[in-house]
């Protein structure tokens, strides 16, 4: 594969790569400090807002856009670094050597990975469904809240926000057909009536959330590297949606990066 082809390979793969908590490509969040790409050897650099972001938050990027690499076709080699983070050594060693999250920290990884995407796969699906209702209601304004139970999938229009519930839902294994219900918890059941109300802004909170925290995180990210803000990407999907409020910072307790451990991933 031409080193052209392969470079612009290697960054559609990295587009598929998710920070977990802010559910955004790291590619438009601006954490690919550098691509390289030649006679099928890739390397990708890697940066993140402040030097002491979780660590599992970070092998988890590192590790995804390793194993998006490597599954290209015209892929011989793949080294993905990690720059200026407290554990970068200790994470690099890791992804070269193949050793997996617990081979890579040791009696330190108490719990496995698969646990902590579950948690921000259902934080995203619950901010993606809000997000699409909400532009309902907000198109439809004869539609009560109450009424959002009896709204299925093909009654929403085809948006971005729309496709960002269905790819949100396909990952935790809900249905996806146009007779399926909107409105559902984790497990894919519909909420009773009387709760829809409560529930809808439980999911504005956490949609709050995530939007705040994504937008803390690339101004940390734009002080700490000046020259990323022509990286990053204005948020998809979210149509028009404001930061609502503030809530606690991507890097701050309880939800941030910097101060979630290895191991404190609920």
């Amino acid at each position: 594969m031409r080193a052209a082809h392969l470079r612009a390979a290697a960054r559609a793969a990295l587009d598929t790569v998710y920070d977990p908590e802010l559910d955004e490509p790291i590619t438009d969040l601006g954490f690919v400090r550098s691509l390289t790409a030649d006679d099928g050897r890739i390397t990708v650099r890697l940066r993140l807002p402040t030097s002491f972001c979780s660590p599992n938050f970070a092998y988890l990027m590192a590790s995804d856009a390793k194993d998006a690499l490597t599954a290209l076709p015209g892929a011989r080699e793949v080294t993905v670094l990690l720059d200026d983070h407290h554990d970068s050594d200790l994470i690099n060693r890791g992804l070269a050597a193949d050793a997996g999250y617990r081979g890579t920290f040791g009696h330190e990884a108490e719990r496995d990975l698969e646990e902590l995407r579950e948690v921000f796969r259902r934080k995203a699906h619950t901010a993606a469904m809000e997000r699409a209702l909400t532009a309902l209601l907000r198109a439809r304004p004869g539609l009560a809240e109450e009424r959002l139970g009896e709204v299925v999938l093909g009654d929403l229009p085809d948006t971005a926000a729309t496709r960002a519930l269905l790819r949100r839902r396909a990952a935790l294994g809900l249905g996806t057909a146009p007779a399926d219900p909107a409105l559902v918890d984790d497990g894919g059941r519909p909420f009773p009536p009387g709760e829809i109300p409560l529930r809808l802004r439980f999911a504005r909170s956490v949609r709050i959330s995530i939007d705040g925290n994504a937008h803390f995180c690339r101004g940390l990210l734009r002080t700490r590297y000046p020259d990323s803000a022509a990286d990053q990407a204005p948020r998809s999907g979210d149509e028009g949606h404001p930061v609502d409020a503030a809530p606690a910072a991507h890097g701050t307790a309880p939800a941030g990066h910097s101060t979630t451990t290895r191991e404190n991933i609920a």
